[in-house]
């Protein structure tokens, strides 16, 4: 059963609003499943995904940002992590206050265990699309993220933070 079967909204908005959040809450319910039968979480994935991507050691600022995560959430996940021996943390030369964090040769290991089988739950899940529609729904994703962004700047100046 679909959500839209359900729930029953007056606003196409909203509708299409709750889509894109249910489909969120059905992504994070697959993921984890996924990831039980793996040695590391799905936040631990992304953030060693984020770390390989990146291609060097990433202050732990601009994982926060590029997680999407909070400095607190961070510092918990980066510490079970390193207690793992996924990562490590070194201090910032100059910056005492500054850590980079980097990709241990056991976090690399895992990323190329658990990686492959990912990529094609993400092929299984993608494949109701079309290429054209794989990219039209970027595309559209990134509208929505440029809103929520918008959005959120006007709820900070409001607040005066």
């Amino acid at each position: 059963m679909h959500y839209n079967e359900i729930n029953k909204f007056a606003n196409p908005a909203h509708e299409a609003l709750m889509g894109v959040w249910w489909s969120g809450l059905k992504l994070k319910k697959a993921a984890r499943a996924f990831f039980r039968a793996h040695a590391v979480t799905d936040t631990q994935f992304n953030a060693m995904v984020v770390l390989k991507v990146a291609g060097r050691p990433l202050a732990q600022k601009e994982l926060c940002e590029r997680l999407l995560v909070d400095k607190s959430d961070l510092t918990g996940l980066l510490g079970r992590m390193e207690k793992a021996g996924l990562v490590v943390r070194k201090g910032v030369k100059g910056d005492k206050r500054l850590n980079a964090v980097s990709l241990t040769a056991k976090g690399r290991a895992e990323l190329e265990r658990t990686e492959p089988d990912y990529v094609k739950l993400v092929q299984r899940t993608m494949s109701v699309f079309k290429p054209e529609e794989t990219a039209a729904l970027t595309g559209l994703m990134l509208k929505l993220h440029d809103a929520l962004e918008r959005e959120e700047r006007a709820a900070l100046a409001r607040s005066g933070k």
